[in-house]
């Protein structure tokens, strides 16, 4: 039976509405300054519908943001930092009112009369944000089932976290400092997680919730100045006075939190944190969740953990998706009122999974008109009515085909999402640090940069073309006879020693050019903030001692031990590097010396040779002692207003006794002294003595 005309049109009118009546896909909008789809968070806002993301790029933006619709809202630093949300000081930076939504990336601050962000509903998530000079950071009111991750909350006049009346809620990684109270609690919060976060404030928590718990609710395994433990993690508090006796960085003692009278029948289990950090949680590293359970402090021999967890970030850490390729604005676009006006703005950001669906149902619904509609040969004219419907349903097939060519034709770097690493780029060529890393290098390395320099070298950090893996580079600042000398004496000593303590050397040369290859360390002890508590500076003084131990047992010394030398890696563990300075034990002074030292941490007998001898081991040992001494007091003891007078005082001036500065240093200053006595007889005569002493006092402190 041929189909009537009434009847073919029935069915392409049941085509054309299952097409506009699609389910609505997010959409993407973009907001900047200028150029983009929005130029204001607020009408961004206002024009999206319940499930859209939101992206901001790099400004400023004054206006509130009142979020009533399900929204994710994604701050993108486009290359002018975070996007900053400053408003009036009566006003809140943002207002969260609907259930689902999610802030990231964001500087928010201004706000001195209220909250940075102000939460009022439920299962938000708000993390890696940067929020600063508020009246509170962010405020949490009959809000639940929250997530505060890896914000930086500081500086904020009354709070850094406030709650009320708000239960279920998670803080994780959070660092909230300079804050007049850290995080405030009342009665009616209840049964929230805080763990694994920095506090550093005047007051750290204020505290009535009588069940929320004050670590993480399972076990994690990590490794701590080198060793790999496993525990369940509490939060660093600045104020923190326990000691770690087994060594896994947690405290002894609970940390109290509890700041209201306990409930009758006994005390509150919730009322402190029971695994205090030692140290804030940048400094626990390899971070995974334990699959087997376990108690408090219980500590496993270090091991290599693959699996790494960042446990705090702030914006500029934090690789944000790429913003999609701007469209025309939708607010100046015309769309004659009808039928699915909704539904065809949404279809303008249909993401490609979205658009292949339509696309095969598209081809199969043409098949479909085609054998079933126009089988006959008698024409069909549509209804003038119905054009704007046809026409509007190609605009939006083509808008929909033209983002999914972009995003499939878009550089691989700018594609939202893409899970590969992003690098610095090289340092230009007309750079001054760059110019002096040799051409004849550059098929061996990618992603050159600039690190600093040596005493005779320039330091770089590069990738290796190989196998991808980032190295250290030295190069000699200049090719002539001198600086060669000191190169390879440096080479000879380096490459052959191989041990934990020690910077391993992975490839040395002197052809295209002289150059040596090393392992990359990211940090040293010159930039710790010092002093440090005693307990730290000797297990990391004790890395060094084995270090040197070897070194010597193998005939070397280093003659040239400062914080800058030492590194440390991702896990704390300290590295000895930069063997320029070193001397083999058995070679004569007159072949194997090479000129220059580090005045302020140099032993007497490099000062004057004629009257404290030759250096030889105890001369390590001497600087060593200035380091540690350092670590223990913040100050070096032997200083001058000019050279003359620091030398003087290393030949003759005895050092302050480190417990006048840190009277918590009084349990290793018989250590430190030794090691600063001026006549090397009376040192410790051997690295292996050195290591006795400190095992002494770990010991004594462990019991």
């Amino acid at each position: 039976m041929t189909p009537t005309p009434c009847f073919r049109i029935l069915v392409i009118l049941t085509l054309i509405a299952m097409l506009i009546c699609l389910p609505a896909a997010a959409a993407d909008h973009t907001v900047a300054p200028s150029g983009a789809e929005f130029s204001t968070i607020k009408d961004a806002v206002d024009w999206a519908v319940g499930g859209d993301t939101i992206r901001v790029m790099s400004g400023t933006y004054t206006d509130p943001v009142k979020i009533d619709k399900k929204l994710t809202l994604i701050g993108v630093d486009s290359g002018g930092g975070a996007p900053v949300i400053a408003t009036q000081p009566a006003s809140n930076g943002i207002e969260i009112h609907a259930d689902g939504c999610s802030v990231s990336g964001f500087a928010i601050m201004g706000s001195a009369g209220a909250s940075g962000i102000r939460v009022s509903s439920n299962s938000n998530f708000i993390r890696q944000n940067t929020i600063r000079d508020n009246g509170e950071g962010i405020t949490l009111v009959s809000s639940d089932k929250n997530s505060i991750v890896g914000n930086t909350i500081t500086g904020n006049n009354r709070a850094g976290i406030s709650l009320k009346a708000s239960s279920s809620n998670t803080f994780d990684g959070n660092t909230l400092e300079d804050n007049a109270i850290g995080m405030i609690m009342d009665a009616e919060s209840r049964s929230n997680t805080v763990s694994r976060n920095t506090f550093f404030n005047t007051q750290n928590v204020v505290s009535k919730s009588p069940s929320s718990l004050w670590s993480s609710p399972s076990a994690y395994q990590y490794t701590y100045l080198g060793t790999t433990a496993k525990s369940r993690m509490g939060n660093y508090w600045n104020d923190y006075r326990g000691k770690d006796a087994n060594g896994d960085g947690i405290g002894d003692i609970p940390y109290p939190t509890q700041t209201s009278a306990a409930p009758a029948g006994g005390n509150d289990p919730y009322s402190a944190d029971d695994f205090p950090l030692m140290d804030p949680v940048g400094y626990y590293t390899s971070v995974s969740a334990d699959p087997t359970p376990a108690g408090p402090g219980i500590t496993t021999s270090p091991s290599p953990v693959t699996t790494r967890i960042p446990v705090t970030a702030g914006p500029a850490q934090t690789a944000l998706q790429s913003p999609l390729p701007t469209q025309p604005s939708v607010p100046g676009t015309t769309v004659s009122p009808g039928i699915g006006e909704g539904s065809v703005r949404i279809l303008q950001n249909i993401p490609l999974t979205a658009v292949v669906l339509i696309a095969i149902g598209l081809v199969l619904a043409g098949i479909g008109i085609y054998l079933f509609v126009f089988r006959s040969s008698e024409e069909v004219s549509l209804p003038e009515s119905l054009a704007p419907v046809t026409t509007r349903a190609a605009s939006v097939l083509k808008g929909a085909v033209d983002k999914t060519w972009g995003l499939v034709t878009r550089p691989a770097e700018t594609v939202a999402d893409s899970g590969e690493e992003t690098r610095a780029s090289p340092l230009p060529a007309a750079t001054d640090q760059k110019n002096y890393f040799p051409r004849e290098l550059e098929n061996k390395y990618t992603d050159i940069s600039f690190i600093g320099r040596g005493g005779i070298a320039w330091v770089f950090s590069a990738y290796r073309k190989t196998d991808g893996v980032r190295v250290a580079v030295k190069i000699p600042i200049s090719f002539d006879e001198v600086t060669g000398k000191c190169f390879l004496n440096e080479i000879a000593a380096w490459e052959t020693l191989r041990h934990p303590n020690i910077v391993e050397v992975s490839a040395v040369n002197i052809l295209p050019v002289p150059y040596v290859e090393m392992e990359f360390v990211p940090g040293s002890l010159e930039a710790l903030e010092k002093p440090l508590p005693v307990w730290k500076a000797v297990r990391l003084i004790t890395g060094v001692t084995e270090g040197l131990r070897y070194a010597h047992d193998h005939g070397f010394i280093h003659r040239d031990i400062k914080p800058h030398n030492i590194l440390l890696n991702d896990e704390l563990v300290p590295k000895i590097t930069d063997w320029g300075m070193s001397k083999v034990l058995a070679a004569d002074v007159k072949k194997s010396s090479v000129a220059g030292f580090s005045l302020s941490y140099a032993a007497p007998e490099q000062v004057s040779p004629s009257e404290f001898g030759r250096t030889d081991e105890r001369t390590d040992i001497y600087q060593l002692g200035v380091v540690f001494y350092e670590l223990v007091t913040g100050s070096i003891p032997f200083g001058g207003e000019s050279i003359v007078e620091v030398g003087n005082a290393i030949l003759r001036d005895s050092p302050i006794p480190p417990s006048e500065y840190n009277p918590d240093a009084e349990t290793v200053e018989k250590i430190v002294l030794r090691c600063l006595e001026k006549d090397p007889a009376g040192r410790y005569q051997s690295a292996e003595e050195l290591l006795a002493a400190l095992k002494g006092y770990l010991d004594e402190d462990d019991g």
